[in-house]
């Protein structure tokens, strides 16, 4: 019987796997025999990244006490609670969690081939300024069924591909031959996890069209399973398994922005196409590589590939390929402009006059990640030009800020990118940078990095930095308090000279969240006091609301009414005499601050 391929049901969430990555380095240099496999599972219980189902009752504070929850769980803790769930294979605990580091090339770690080792592009994985596009492009890019490494997708199964490759010439031969361009939600998980041999792409595309075709949906993705799967009856849970990988592959494949995804914020419905600004790129990679996998002569060999950053080699390896990939950028970028009518200031103007064939192989390099740049910012001041002229898009937002309902279905990625479009158009800022990665569009394809806030904020007379959640549990104080502070803290010291706040807004905020705030604003953390204003998201809708109205009336505020709402909130703190009334006073300086605003204006 045929089974599909998948990248890692292990660590559904790919940015999770850096942490993995994180622990397992604590290890490198030692052999990953079955003492290691236990305490890299233990490791992992440690740090909250792998929580057993069966924990004794006199440990589960250290998941469910607000003033445990903040703490390191103790080694021999952990190791007690590995213990208590009596697996009959422990060290498999620990190979299973290590599988997808191996898988994706970030580590060697296996009982019998020497010590563990972090590769090349793992250790790049786990650098401060880690880029998650090229970091998931170049790991996507080496997986392939069969492999020497694994037992998993043989040869003698029917596997023969490099997934990545061949999902791109898949899609592109769909596009060429249908009316309907990428693959929806339904499509990708059937056809894409299916696919386990180049040689059956067309094959592949002409069931994707006759899919689309089918009077009865339901009933053709039963046939064709039955058929994948040469059985006479598929179980419903193979058919829903499917659908598993697809939202699985997809998140991965997203990360390397070689691919665009359109998504609803809940993250239900989605279609996933080539990104069009990289159609250079892509044409020159499926002009390289059919989708076939690569012959390897030994394990060894294949190991010196999943070590070496360089290997597989890319065709923009040559100058004359990089050459091409920066004149099409530079001409979209230049049509976009012209089309839109937007007035450049000089400095990015000289981006584009530059003379590509006299640049050397490496500033061709840069100069591509200049572009990228550079598109991004015209089209995110296209969409907030766009923005600002539809009012019936404010309002929109303002219903969905106060729908706490429909927020806590929200992808936390979708959520910071509401909160983040929300300040683009609130007033004058200099720049608003939200910290999640993107895609070309603008658009997240991930949540921000726990090291970083999730929107930086820079205005003329302040700067502030925006955390956002979706948990509105009592735990929220323990999962946002401290990194939060630690975040504003950092963002201090950056800017000593500026004034600094923080905004914090979540859909409900619980009282201790109030508390852990009101300690830092009122008697300070790690020394000094810091300026941190909590809304929730209802709260956040009334700055929304304000500048709606204002705009009706051809008006809008300016930085330096925000400026004046933060610093009412933060200094009243100090006629207050706890974090009840302090929360209680938000309300009213909202209210009063939106009064005095809008009768200003009409006076």
């Amino acid at each position: 019987m045929k089974k599909p391929w998948s990248i890692s049901t292990t660590v559904r969430n790919p940015e999770r796997l850096r942490d993995f990555l994180r622990v397992l380095k604590k290890l490198e240099g030692q052999d990953f025999n079955k003492a290691n496999q236990i305490k890299y599972q233990v490791l992992l219980i440690q740090d909250r990244l792998y929580k057993p189902l069966n924990i004794p009752s006199e440990f589960r504070k250290y998941y469910e006490d607000p003033n445990e929850a903040n703490k390191e769980i103790p080694y021999e803790v952990a190791e007690e609670i590995f213990n208590h769930q009596n697996y009959k294979d422990p060290p498999m605990r620990g190979r299973q969690s290590v599988n997808p580091l191996n898988k994706l090339g970030f580590s060697i770690a296996r009982e019998g081939y020497g010590p563990i080792k972090i590769t090349e592009l793992g250790n790049k994985f786990l650098a401060s300024d880690y880029d998650i596009g090229y970091i998931f492009f170049k790991s996507l890019f080496k997986l392939q069924f069969p492999n020497p490494w694994s037992e998993d997708f043989s040869e003698k199964e029917g596997f023969n591909i490099m997934p990545f490759i061949a999902v791109m010439h898949l899609i592109e031969k769909i596009n060429e031959k249908s009316q309907k361009k990428g693959l929806d939600r339904t499509e990708f998980s059937i056809f894409v996890p299916t696919l386990i041999n180049y040689k059956r792409i067309d094959e592949q595309v002409e069931k994707i069209i006759a899919f689309r075709k089918a009077q009865d949906k339901n009933k053709y993705i039963r046939e064709f399973a039955k058929d994948f799967y040469e059985i006479g009856n598929v179980p419903d849970e193979k058919i829903n398994n499917l659908f598993d990988y697809g939202d699985n592959i997809m998140r991965y494949f997203r990360l390397t922005r070689y691919f665009k995804v359109s998504m609803d914020p809940f993250g239900s419905h989605w279609n996933i196409d080539l990104e069009p600004l990289r159609k250079d790129e892509i044409k020159q990679l499926l002009d390289m590589y059919s989708g076939e996998a690569i012959q390897f002569a030994n394990l060894e060999d294949y190991l010196n590939h999943l070590s070496d950053i360089e290997r597989p080699l890319l065709p923009w390896e040559k100058k004359e390929n990089l050459e091409k990939i920066a004149e099409s950028l530079k001409n979209t970028i230049i049509n976009l402009i012209r089309k839109e009518n937007l007035q450049i200031i000089s400095d990015k103007e000289k981006i584009l006059q530059a003379d590509i064939k006299e640049m050397s192989k490496n500033q061709l390099e840069n100069y591509i990640s200049q572009l990228r740049e550079f598109n991004l910012e015209v089209k995110e001041r296209i969409k907030k030009i766009e923005l600002m002229g539809d009012l019936n898009k404010i309002e929109e937002m303002i219903d969905i800020l106060r729908d706490v309902k429909k927020l806590k279905e929200y992808k936390p990625e979708q959520f910071e990118k509401l909160i983040a479009d929300a300040f683009k158009i609130i007033n004058d800022e200099i720049l608003i940078k939200p910290n999640y990665p993107k895609d070309d569009e603008g658009n997240p394809i991930n949540h921000s990095p726990g090291n970083k806030p999730d929107i930086e904020c820079y205005y003329k007379k302040f700067k502030a930095i925006c955390e956002v959640t979706l948990n509105t549990s009592r735990l929220q104080w323990v999962q946002e308090g401290q990194p939060i502070m630690r975040h504003l803290r950092d963002f201090e010291v950056r800017y000593t000279s500026d004034e600094i706040f923080c905004i914090f807004v979540a859909p409900k905020i619980h009282k201790d969240t109030y508390s852990q705030f009101w300690i830092s604003v009122k008697f300070g953390y790690d020394g000094s006091t810091q300026k941190i204003v909590p809304m929730t998201t209802e709260q956040f809708a009334v700055l929304l609301e304000t500048l709606l109205n204002l705009l009706k009336q051809g008006k809008r505020f300016s930085h330096k009414e925000l400026y004046d709402l933060y610093s009412a909130v933060v200094n009243e703190s100090n006629n207050l005499n706890g974090f009840s009334e302090w929360a209680d006073f938000i309300n009213k300086a909202l209210k009063d601050w939106q009064t005095s605003l809008l009768n200003k204006e009409q006076g």
